[in-house]
């Protein structure tokens, strides 16, 4: 597979610069935005990766500015933020033009704190399939009893189509996992009973709460799924619009812990109904797959493994992933200087990501082929930020694209995954040897065979286009 490479050119990052976000194309070409708590830059490059302009966003706001959440629809923009006045903290919503002007005033969605002695929600966002709809929420951090969910509706106009509170009196308590909306009248939110807070535990929750919202009914429907002896990891929440159904991938556990012993897929109706379940256990070939050891031995097993993405097929199946990811720590001792110093020691964390479960599962249940796909990545103190990968959905195959560190070099590489499961291994080019370090897991797919990468390393930002 020949692949081509563009570059912009290296760009000294501002102090307190730590987003650097592809929000997509228009007809301009690429735009990518890099902001902090008070800072926040929108470029456009061409398509040949040329910086066209840089500019901020025009709010017309007295005081600071924090923006959550940038969304391209065509040649105009939706922009969600924060600011403060009197104390209050609001979350506020403006429409600007391709020029970063604003098109119509900002509205008011929400005060979301009324003394800054209030902490913040996190604030999180959802867009429905053609950027119609726009879905805002948050968990109220001030309710004692039980949380609440606050949700807003937006349309491409901002208009407030509706807003409404729950709260999920069946648990107690709930954690908001994920929401979809779609561009019609139903929204879905996940929510879990997080029931298991064992130290070290990567399975939290004991069941899954998906709610349905009916906003011509304004009314809310709710579906528990309760595993009996089994307790589940974060899970993914997918819409499949051409079918109508919302489908739902989580692994579990018989015990809390690291090991994974399988996935199970739900698919409900957009109203809320659940269709079907399927339980999948991890197979014995799958583990040797995994370890390499062809008779497999007693500690044997999918350790760590968490859900990474769920890519919807047009028959209604779908393929998983998840990824094995951890964090370990090692502490040096030092002694102190001559007579004067105690003896200190440094903690050093180091974050692994590591192999990959690719399943593709069919609209009944079926598993139609399995894949451990094998990568080693050990980084130091980084927080991950250079691990992990990003999937590219070309018309033929996946490409799966990561950061391979070998012989103190970093390689940016990819597998390629066909229809039919088949796998290969491509070296793209040497990143040190061009002074790159790619940010893999924060790449975005701009069309049906390009991805755009942003690249961090030693104070200076690029941006990298790769043509499959």
């Amino acid at each position: 597979m020949a692949q081509n490479f563009e570059f912009t050119l290296p760009e000294k990052l501002n102090y307190g610069s730590n987003r650097h976000e592809i929000l997509g194309t228009n007809s301009g070409g690429i735009v990518v935005m890099n902001a902090g708590k008070n800072l926040h830059f929108i470029s456009l490059y061409s398509t040949d990766m040329k910086l066209n302009w840089k500019k901020s966003i025009s709010l017309k706001e007295f005081g600071s500015v924090n923006i959550g959440k940038v969304i391209l629809m065509a040649d105009s923009a939706l922009v969600f933020y924060t600011t403060q006045t009197k104390g209050m903290t609001l979350l506020k919503a403006a429409k600007v033009n391709s020029q970063l002007l604003l098109i119509r005033p900002s509205i008011i969605i929400d005060t979301l704190t009324s003394s800054t002695l209030q902490s913040v929600p996190k604030i999180n966002y959802s867009v429905s399939n053609n950027k119609k709809r726009f879905l805002i929420y948050y968990e109220d951090l001030n309710t004692i009893e039980k949380r609440k969910l606050h949700a807003y509706c937006l349309d491409d106009l901002l208009n407030n189509k509706w807003k409404s509170e729950f709260i999920a009196t069946e648990f107690k308590d709930p954690e908001i996992i994920s929401a979809q909306i779609d561009d019609s009248i139903y929204c879905s939110f996940l929510l879990g009973e997080n029931h298991i807070k064992n130290f070290r535990n990567d399975f939290p929750y004991n069941k899954l709460m998906l709610v349905s919202y009916n906003d011509s009914q304004q009314t809310f429907s709710t579906t528990v799924t309760e595993e009996s002896g089994m307790i589940l990891t974060e899970a993914l929440l997918k819409q499949d619009i051409s079918n109508h159904q919302i489908l739902v991938a989580v692994l579990y556990a018989l015990a809390p812990g690291i090991k994974s012993e399988g996935i199970i897929i739900y698919r409900y109706s957009f109203n809320g109904d659940l269709i079907n379940k399927k339980l999948i256990p991890f197979s014995i070939d799958m583990l040797s797959s995994l370890t390499g050891n062809i008779t497999t031995k007693r500690n044997d097993g999918f350790f760590s493994f968490q859900p990474s993405e769920m890519i919807i097929k047009k028959d209604g199946g779908l393929i998983f992933f998840a990824e094995s990811h951890s964090v370990s720590t090692e502490s040096f001792n030092s002694s102190g200087l001559g007579n004067f110093g105690g003896s200190s020691s440094l903690t050093v964390n180091y974050y692994h990501y590591d192999e990959i479960l690719a399943y593709s599962i069919s609209d009944t249940g079926k598993i139609e082929w399995s894949q451990v796909l094998h990568k080693k990545q050990q980084t130091e103190g980084d927080g991950g930020l250079f691990s992990s990968f990003s999937i590219l959905i070309a018309p033929a195959a996946l490409i799966i694209v990561f950061n391979d560190f070998i012989t103190g070099m970093d390689m940016l590489s990819a597998f390629k995954l066909e229809a039919d499961g088949k796998t290969s291994r491509l070296e793209l080019f040497n990143a040190t040897k061009k002074g790159l370090l790619p940010v893999s897991k924060a790449a975005k797919q701009i069309s049906i065979n390009e991805i755009v990468i942003p690249s961090l390393k030693k104070g200076y930002l690029q941006y990298l286009k790769i043509s499959f």
